[in-house]
């Protein structure tokens, strides 16, 4: 897929075609149990909302109020839970995103993390702990939550808010979920130095050996001015 990929990304005028197979996937084969099942119940409901409209008020016919309503249930799934800014700036890099700007965006996720009893913790991966950050890197961010119904719901809410924040702010951001530090450690494909954005009950340290803090990245990306 990546070799497709970049294939693509060779001939600008195929760039559109990486717009096309985000919409379509929405990333719903990558997520994690809970994104998917949010992700397709998000989908469904307004599939069933918009057919009953256009079937039942507009009298449009029963196969094309199917289609016509799924289309547009799809498409506002991926308008509302997908950060935009990742295909633009990241994937097909039409946009450029200072590095600075990344690590404002970190610091207020960091911010905004504090005092969420729903949280583990929080990590960043990626090319902020290697030092390969560019202008066209996007800011990978985990949140291992603790078990319950309760704790999903809350860190939903706060994926899709922040993803729609990042999207205003013109920052390519891409947030997952992850029930299980394991899972998260997958994720990251296997990143052993994550940056820390939020540790409220000390457990850090039983899963990593090496962690930095947003300002260490910043300095190891020199993206400190």
């Amino acid at each position: 897929m990546e070799k497709i990929k970049k294939i693509i990304l060779k001939k600008k005028y195929m760039s559109w075609v990486l717009i096309f197979t985000n919409w379509f996937f929405q990333g719903i084969q990558l997520g994690s149990r809970i994104e998917r099942i949010y992700k397709i119940s998000f989908t469904i409901f307004f599939w069933i909302i918009l057919f009953m409209i256009l079937f039942f008020v507009s009298k449009i016919s029963y196969t094309n109020s199917l289609i016509f309503a799924f289309l547009i249930a799809h498409t506002l799934n991926w308008l509302v839970n997908c950060n935009l800014c990742v295909i633009f700036a990241h994937r097909i890099k039409w946009i450029k995103t200072p590095k600075i700007k990344l690590f404002d965006q970190l610091y207020a996720i960091q911010n905004r993390l504090k005092n969420k009893k729903w949280i583990l913790y929080s990590t960043s991966s990626g090319g902020v702990c290697r030092g390969t950050m560019n202008e066209h890197s996007d800011i990978d961010v985990s949140l291992v939550i603790r078990p319950g119904v309760k704790n999903a719901i809350s860190a939903l809410v706060f994926f899709v808010k922040e993803k729609k924040i990042a999207d205003i702010q013109g920052v390519p951001l891409d947030i997952f979920i992850s029930e299980t530090p394991q899972e998260s450690y997958n994720r990251s494909f296997g990143q052993e130095n994550p940056v820390v954005l939020s540790d409220p009950y000390n457990t850090i340290d039983n899963y990593y050996k090496h962690k930095m803090t947003i300002l260490d990245a910043q300095i190891l990306n020199k993206a400190t001015e």
